[in-house]
């Protein structure tokens, strides 16, 4: 009789692990069933925002889903990462997370989540380049000459960054720190008035993105010295990375988007989406489309968000931490 209980009972768990395997498989194939909402840390029409809604459709198209971009902008992507911890792990709300993911848990006093714990990684979304520019009237053509420009002149030029904290700025101070320079660091609210500083001559130089520094260099208002990537970009072919420029080996910085979701995002999901994310880097088109806007898309496996993730909370952190900056 307890045999016979016994391989009834197996029979049950075996019917029942077959029933939630099926019901599992068909839910992993009707993903998406519904529209998936990304959300996106920043202002509607910036070049993030842009970039991220191109690559949002070239994803639409491949997984076979309506994907809705919606602005969740503040506090330096903090209101984003914090509303995103209390959303579902379903697959259905996915969001475009910037390196500061890993940053703003350093700069501010406190945040409403664990950038590891709270966030299930699924590929890589875009990099976006850095142009160091200077004004068209600074006498240095190059970044050697500017260099012993700076050092001849301590406390004389002024660099500007878009925000405390924002990557251009830690560029700037790890450029300063990678040279030895003494130099006047300038805060903006945006890359937009630093700009409009920068043809003036009230600062001298600034790292900027590639699509805002691309149009002033070609206007002759600018002058584009190098640009922070490891390889020369699309946008600006002519411009040497600042490794060729100034003879260094590992000089990098870059602002990047990851597609990860809340944490509870079931493997298969996750290896669904980052599979059609992987396909999307042999999309010649939206390549185009990405170059076009000053950034290379380049999507991943989960582990490769993971990394950038530890490498940069690494390398900016321990910059932030040196000097002491908050936002």
């Amino acid at each position: 009789m307890v045999k016979k209980f016994f391989l009834h009972s197996l029979v049950v768990l075996g019917v029942t692990a077959c029933v939630a395997g099926s019901a599992l498989a068909s839910k992993v194939d009707n993903y998406p069933s519904e529209p998936i909402k990304l959300v996106m840390p920043y202002p509607a029409g910036g070049m993030s925002d842009v970039s991220a809604r191109t690559i949002a459709e070239a994803l639409s198209a491949k997984i076979g889903g309506n994907i809705i971009v919606e602005n969740r902008p503040g506090a330096a992507s903090t209101v984003a990462s914090n509303w995103m911890v209390h959303q579902k792990g379903d697959g259905y709300t996915l969001y475009a997370a910037p390196v500061s993911l890993v940053l703003n848990p350093i700069l501010q006093p406190q945040v409403g989540y664990k950038p590891y714990e709270d966030f299930t990684p699924i590929s890589m979304l875009l990099y976006s380049p850095f142009v160091l520019q200077v004004n068209k009237d600074v006498g240095a053509d190059n970044v050697k000459d500017l260099v012993a420009l700076i050092k001849a002149h301590p406390g004389k030029y002024a660099i500007g960054t878009s925000g405390v904290g924002s990557i251009n700025h830690l560029a700037a101070e790890y450029f300063i720190n990678e040279f030895g320079l003494d130099m006047i660091v300038v805060h903006y609210k945006g890359g937009a008035p630093a700009s409009q500083d920068l043809v003036g001559g009230q600062i001298q130089m600034m790292f900027s993105a590639a699509n805002e520094a691309a149009p002033m260099m070609k206007a002759g208002r600018t002058k584009g010295l190098a640009v922070t990537t490891k390889e020369r970009i699309a946008m600006l072919p002519e411009v040497p990375t600042m490794n060729e420029a100034a003879g260094l080996k590992d000089f990098e910085a870059v602002f990047w988007m990851a597609l990860v979701a809340p944490k509870g995002l079931s493997p298969e999901i996750q290896a669904k989406v980052s599979k059609a994310m992987q396909e999307l880097n042999n999309d010649a088109q939206l390549r185009g489309k990405t170059d076009a806007l000053g950034v290379r898309m380049h999507a991943s496996d989960p582990q490769e968000v993971t990394d950038n993730l530890r490498r940069d909370e690494k390398k900016w952190g321990d910059i932030i931490k040196k000097l002491d900056i908050k936002l």
